[in-house]
């Protein structure tokens, strides 16, 4: 199974998508810095900005 790995930090928003069989990513990691204020809605956004970057659906 794949799925898009997100770690939300205080300094940045990282992704990758990630092959849960081996555990291993896919592709390299992408990343953003945490919007600031890191409000709610920011942050949503950020993480749309990195599926949109792997195409994720």
């Amino acid at each position: 199974m794949k799925v898009l790995g997100i770690d939300i930090g205080g300094s940045g928003v990282k992704g990758a998508p990630v092959d849960t069989d081996t555990g291993t990513l896919i592709e390299p990691r992408f990343r953003l810095p945490t919007p600031s204020p890191a409000k709610p809605l920011a942050v949503a956004e950020t993480v749309g900005e990195i599926a949109d970057h792997f195409d994720w659906k």
